[in-house]
């Protein structure tokens, strides 16, 4: 659904309404009650405002005097602050807090040329595996000033003309490129960086966005699910795994020592969660949170091999922001055909960069005490990479001098844990992932030319049947696709694991148990 986003009460101009039905126009009196309802609307799933191309039509408040930028003043966030930024300064906290957005900001004079660059761009968004297709090939990087419209703008694939910018109208059009450039233009400028995050979190309690049953926040409900290996992510809602995270979080950060509010991590959960695209089947929020959940509960088995207090907050911050900006297909398909992002990292852990590197900003904003351990951040995302799953295996299997980093191993097989899960819980999760890879077999298909995108047929749109055996006679592919991923990975790793830590052989227990049910159906 398209929508204008009215703040301010500016004037509309007519044309508007031939793209935007009238009904699709929200009004707010302030920027706060802009970004309570996109915060609100995300989270309920309302909207994720990844599938169409939105509006954000500001109208800039007058200041008195020659005061002087937000970013400048030393005086403390408030309501009132964070209400009197300007369009430019809107525009960058939407890209920032909300970057997987496509969401444009504009002023009421430039409106209607806004509305002209989204029509050019809207066939990008025609429908889930365009959508995929623009993030990942399309290189179209976005601009470092808001857009105005004034030029006379070539196709999103151009890399023309990009430096013709006024801060009155940006044109937001997500793709890993964009997203990528504005974070390496950040970490350039960051002495000048807007304070986004100090904005919201002064002006806004973000802890009422998260919308908890009072009988199941009241008991140890959530406790108890996260404290055990039967934690079902698939069964929780946006605002459920939000406080789940929540609360393994701030549990090791105090124990690490490391400070911060309650209303900055859930920000920082915020927008962790807006850095994840909804609409992915298995590589999203609900994946980075069971990850998470999985780490923390290895480290708490291993506790006792850490050195450094701060080991398990640091792999378990790592864990949820380790596939953030995943465009839902794989490194395969990043190489070939070639992508814009591939092409920067040599083909080379691609996915994995662009997450270390996004997520890295992502912390500089919000926790920047957790990058005092930059390389375990990037070593324990790089670990994610299937391609370099034979290493890892093969290091273990040479005894204790050849070890690999014990954080690196504790993610690793947290990322792939899905099949040491309860049957119930694994079972869901082995939906989720075939419903991705065959997107990807149809995304390849579309490029090579054999279908058209517009034919795709999305599946795992229907709620998932709850027993094992009716998820198998809705989708009878499962225990193939199951036992080939045990045998050719899962079973080595965690036979590796098990030998090597006594605490883990639960992991290779529960594999073989599943790996068991399968071969059973095959047969």
């Amino acid at each position: 659904m398209k929508t204008i986003f009215a703040v301010n009460g500016p004037d509309l101009c007519p044309e508007l309404f031939s793209y935007f039905p009238k009904s699709n126009v929200v009004h707010f009196d302030s920027v706060a009650d802009l970004l309570l309802h996109l915060y609100t609307n995300r989270i309920s799933g309302a909207n994720t405002y990844e599938r169409t191309l939105s509006l954000v039509i500001h109208q800039q408040p007058k200041r008195r005097g020659r005061s002087k930028p937000v970013g400048l003043q030393s005086s403390p966030a408030s309501d009132a602050v964070l209400n009197k930024i300007t369009t430019a300064e809107l525009s960058h906290l939407i890209q920032k807090q909300f970057p997987t957005f496509s969401l444009s900001v504009t002023t009421p004079t430039d409106a209607s040329k806004a509305v002209a660059h989204l029509l050019e761009r809207e066939q990008l968004y025609s429908n889930r595996l365009v959508r995929v297709a623009t993030w990942m090939y399309n290189d179209y990087v976005g601009s470092n000033e808001p857009y105005t419209g004034h030029e006379s703008r070539p196709a999103a694939h151009s890399h023309a003309n990009h430096d013709s910018y006024s801060p009155t109208c940006s044109a937001n059009v997500y793709t890993m490129l964009s997203h990528l450039t504005r974070v390496r233009k950040r970490r350039k400028d960051q002495d000048s960086s807007f304070p986004s995050s100090k904005l919201i979190s002064s002006a806004l309690d973000l802890r009422k966005l998260i919308n908890i049953p009072k009988d199941k926040l009241s008991s140890d409900h959530y406790w108890n699910l996260i404290s055990t290996w039967d934690f079902c992510a698939t069964s929780l809602s946006t605002s459920e795994l939000i406080w789940c995270s929540f609360l393994i979080l701030k549990k090791v950060a105090q124990d690490a020592g490391f400070e911060i509010s309650d209303n900055n991590l859930f920000l920082f959960l915020l927008t962790v969660e807006t850095s994840y695209h909804q609409g992915n089947k298995f590589h999203n929020f609900r994946h980075a949170v069971d990850v998470m959940q999985a780490t923390w509960q290895l480290c708490c088995q291993l506790e006792a091999r850490f050195k450094k207090s701060s080991s398990i907050l640091l792999v378990c911050v790592a864990a949820i922001g380790h596939d953030v900006g995943h465009p839902g297909t794989n490194n395969a398909l990043m190489c070939d055909p070639l992508s814009p992002v591939a092409q920067l990292y040599n083909k080379s852990s691609v996915l994995e960069n662009f997450h270390t590197e996004i997520f890295s900003d992502l912390l500089q904003e919000h926790w920047p005490q957790i990058l005092e351990e930059q390389s375990i951040l990037s070593d324990t995302i790089l670990a994610t990479d299937m391609a370099l799953h034979s290493q890892y295996v093969e290091q273990m299997d040479a005894g204790p001098s050849e070890q690999p980093n014990l954080l690196a191993l504790v993610i690793k097989a947290a990322d792939i844990s899905n099949v040491t899960r309860p049957l119930h819980i694994s079972t869901k999760w082995a939906v989720l992932i075939t419903c991705e890879f065959n997107e990807c077999a149809a995304l390849l298909k579309r490029i090579k030319g054999n279908d058209t995108y517009e034919s795709y047929m999305p599946e795992c749109e229907e709620p998932m049947p709850d027993c094992v055996e009716s998820i198998l006679i809705k989708y009878p592919s499962i225990p193939q696709g199951q036992l080939m991923f045990i045998n050719a990975f899962a079973e080595c790793l965690f036979a590796g694991l098990a030998e090597c830590f006594q605490e883990l052989k639960f992991l290779h227990n529960n594999v073989k148990a599943n790996k068991k049910f399968w071969e059973g159906k095959c047969k």
